[in-house]
């Protein structure tokens, strides 16, 4: 590190290697110019590239920016941080991102690639409007800015930081070389303190809390994609209220929508909000023209003039500061009739259903890599491994629709004790709708089959799955599941099978404790459930 100082240095004070040095390195120009005390501004005009580089892409203010899972998307399913430049007057804003590119669907060699070998990293600073429309746009997902407070020493190091990476190869891997990495790096040049968490398995939402918690950490703002905004505002309008209001904005007639219920400010501010963002979806899906977009724009306009001056605050809705780590360590039981067996499960991403996702944009599951070892009186044995498993339940809506579903790919000792010996590679999947009872109760109902592999051969199982969650007092979760599987074990036999999960969460812990039974005409399988998590 001395030498590699010195020769820095060295370069930089030579009077023939100095030009080229400051066009190459001007973040460490910049940053020895600080350390040998130089009072004059340095300048980088005889730069080329540098120079128009600097005249496009100002950096008087610098914004973490979180973009939202999409758990349907191998290439964002944890969301994806970057980090926004931009000019006092807001007219100049970049997206600075580091990503690679997921093709197809063979989900093995793309864990391969991404875990093993790498693959190829890259590092882009593009116009931000584009960047927040595609991922709230086309990809439906909701955008937060976080803003940073630095000084202007940090934000120009920074800025000239990013030009010395552009011709930097950097492999990008999973779980040591991704989006957050690369963002939180960066950021550890103003916040020193964030190098402690460099070497951890990083996670975008990680990245998100570890800022959060800093002197970095300012103002707030998010930017709802408009499927969650025709969902939010609209939670609490009646079906009949929805399909008044969507026949009035799709009718042709030229009929005037009808008023705004004024009698509660706080429901006609959300309603004519659901109107607006209800008119967008219409026009999107192209259900009306342009001409009839601006019309009913208009007369939204007007009969909400009472509440222009208010706002609604998203700030802090849904915000993903308080959602738990997205890494679990797991440590339970299960025990029969006849005995029992210890469970020891890693999960270094991301979520199971029976977490809290009150902060998240649906009840959902996903689960990469999770390795599950048994335990019992006799032996030690591999019980699970989840190479990738997606659960989405996004309660229907009569207007815009909304389907949920779920997709494993896995392999499994057996699935019950009775049949221990069944190992098999498993791929599931399931479509179906859910809907929310109560604002603390959703619940589901899908369909679909398993294709399972063993050295006895391939075969098919439908199934129909029934479930629910129930949010309950001092922060517990209540999970019930119902399943009828035709043919799960290739014998040609219905199982039953129903599990009851109780979860409490006390801070970084949860405590899950429940009930299930598997039976058919061939085995009956009731058990006790216990596990304590832990995230990190």
């Amino acid at each position: 590190m001395e030498s590699e100082f010195e020769s820095n240095l060295s370069a930089y004070m030579d009077g023939e290697q100095r030009q080229a040095y400051l066009c190459r390195f001007p973040a460490r120009s910049l940053w020895l110019s600080k350390y040998l005390g130089e009072e004059y501004a340095l300048s980088f005009d005889h730069c080329g590239d540098l120079y128009e580089y600097l005249k496009r892409v100002p950096a008087d203010e610098i914004s973490l920016v979180y973009a939202s899972e999409n758990i349907l998307s191998p290439s964002s399913f944890m969301g994806h941080s970057f980090i926004k430049l931009k000019d006092k007057a807001d007219n100049q804003t970049h997206a600075v991102s580091y990503f690679t590119e997921v093709e197809g669907f063979n989900l093995p060699a793309i864990m391969f690639e991404a875990l093993v070998t790498g693959k190829d990293g890259y590092f882009i600073v593009s116009p931000y409007k584009e960047a927040k429309r595609y991922y709230k746009d086309i990809e439906g997902r909701n955008v937060y800015e976080y803003s940073l407070e630095m000084s202007d020493f940090d934000r120009e190091l920074i800025r000239l930081h990013l030009w010395e990476l552009k011709d930097k190869k950097i492999d990008y891997y999973f779980h040591t070389n991704n989006c957050a990495t690369l963002t939180l790096n960066i950021l550890t040049i103003s916040e020193p303190s964030l190098l402690k968490h460099s070497e951890e398995w990083l996670s975008p939402l990680d990245v998100v809390k570890y800022v959060n918690g800093s002197e970095l950490a300012g103002p707030v703002s998010i930017s709802p994609s408009l499927g969650w905004r025709v969902r939010a505002f609209g939670d609490n309008l009646s079906l009949t209220e929805k399909m008044i209001i969507f026949q009035s904005l799709t009718d042709k007639s030229g009929k005037a929508l009808p008023s705004v219920n004024s009698d509660d400010n706080a429901s006609a501010i959300l309603e004519r909000e659901y109107r607006k963002a209800l008119n967008e979806w219409v026009y999107f899906e192209e259900k009306i023209n342009q001409e009839q977009y601006e019309s009913n724009r208009s007369s939204i306009m007007e009969s909400g003039a009472d509440f222009e001056d208010f706002v609604v605050d998203l700030s802090d809705y849904k915000n993903p500061v308080h959602r738990v780590a997205d890494s679990q360590l797991i440590m339970g039981g299960r025990l029969r009739e006849s005995e029992g067996n210890v469970l020891l499960s890693w999960l270094p991403a991301s979520h199971l259903q029976r977490d809290d996702n009150r902060n998240a944009f649906s009840e959902s599951t996903l689960q990469v890599l999770k390795s599950t070892i048994g335990i019992d009186k006799d032996h030690l044995y591999l019980d699970e491994v989840v190479l990738y498993g997606i659960e989405s339940y996004i309660p229907y809506d009569e207007v815009i629709g909304g389907l949920s579903g779920r997709f494993r790919l896995l392999w499994e000792r057996g699935g019950y004790e009775s049949y221990s010996t069944n190992r098999r590679f498993h791929v599931d999947g399931a479509l179906g709708i859910a809907g929310n009872s109560r604002p603390a109760v959703l619940s589901y109902v899908t369909l679909g089959s398993g294709l399972s592999a063993s050295g006895d051969g391939v075969w098919l199982s439908p199934q129909l799955e029934v479930g629910s969650f129930l949010y309950l007092a001092n922060d517990s979760k209540l999970n019930l599941k119902y399943r009828l599987i035709f043919n799960e074990l290739d014998r040609s036999d219905f199982i039953h099978n129903v599990e009851a999960v109780n979860t409490y969460r006390i801070a970084e812990y949860a405590l899950d404790m429940g009930f299930s039974y598997a039976g058919s005409e061939h085995f009956s399988e009731p058990q006790a459930l216990f596990n304590i998590r832990r995230f990190y």
